[in-house]
C-alpha cells in the first residue's frame, strides 16, 4: 500500500502582496470565489490578470475594507508598519 500525501494546509498562505503599511495575505485553499473582493474594488482584484491583485490601486483603507468583504477568510490583512 502506497503513502498518500497530506493534503495541502488550506490555511497556508499562497500569495502576499505588499502595500505600503500593510500587505494581503491570499490562502488559495480557503477561497470560495464568491466575487465579494472583485464586487468591492475591480480596480485592485481582477482574476483575469496576473497578479490578480494588484494593491497599488486602493488606499489602505479601500483594501481593507474590500478583505473584509471575504466570507471565507482567504484575504486577510497583515499591518506591516
Amino acid at each position: 500500500m502506497a503513502d498518500t500525501p497530506a493534503p495541502a494546509d488550506p490555511q497556508a498562505i499562497t500569495r502576499v502582496y505588499p502595500a505600503g503599511q500593510l500587505a494581503i495575505e491570499w490562502r488559495q485553499g480557503l477561497c470560495q470565489h464568491s466575487g465579494n473582493c472583485v464586487k468591492a474594488n475591480p480596480r485592485v482584484f481582477n482574476p483575469r490578470r496576473t497578479p490578480w491583485i494588484e494593491t497599488d490601486q486602493a488606499t489602505d483603507d479601500e483594501l481593507r475594507a474590500a478583505v473584509a468583504r471575504c466570507p471565507s477568510g482567504a484575504l486577510r490583512i497583515r499591518e506591516i508598519g
